[in-house]
């Protein structure tokens, strides 16, 4: 399956420039982050209340699931605390190119129209649990690169 050029296989360079952005809220092993990019969406049958979950713990299982990263370390940061959110230069592997029509309703906007489910390049290729899915057209200014 192909979409907008990405096909299964694709080895990809991800990057996102760092924005700041505001601790909303710590609630046990997460810090909850005001996402600086979405918005969210009225006509929506989910509710997205704004904030975007990280666990706290920088040796947690669930980083290896997200290609965001958090300065200063999220473990040192305390509720209206401000950060910063990017994406460092990261390779990955497409494991699937999901096209919607109409867009998708996640409970934020603008809804995507393509979804790429991606894995690490790395030693979790093979994990079927592993990976994450980005949204090209999505409000975040993710920089895709073909490699």
């Amino acid at each position: 399956m192909s979409e907008r050029g990405f096909q299964v296989g694709d080895h990809l360079s991800l990057e996102c420039a760092p924005s700041d952005a505001e601790v909303s809220k710590i609630a046990g092993r997460y810090a909850f982050i005001a996402w600086p990019w979405r918005e969210a969406d009225p006509r929506s049958q989910h509710r997205w209340n704004g904030q975007v979950a990280f666990p706290r713990s920088s040796d947690s299982f669930e980083w290896l699931n997200t290609p965001w990263r958090i300065e200063p370390d999220v473990g040192m940061l305390e509720e209206g605390d401000v950060c910063m959110v990017g994406i460092p230069s990261t390779r990955v592997i497409v494991r699937a190119v999901r096209s919607y029509d109409p867009a998708k309703d996640l409970g934020w906007l603008p809804r995507p129209s393509v979804g790429l489910s991606v894995v690490p390049v790395g030693d979790f290729e093979d994990d079927d649990e592993a990976g994450y899915m980005i949204y090209p057209d999505g409000a975040e200014p993710i920089i895709i690169h073909q490699i």
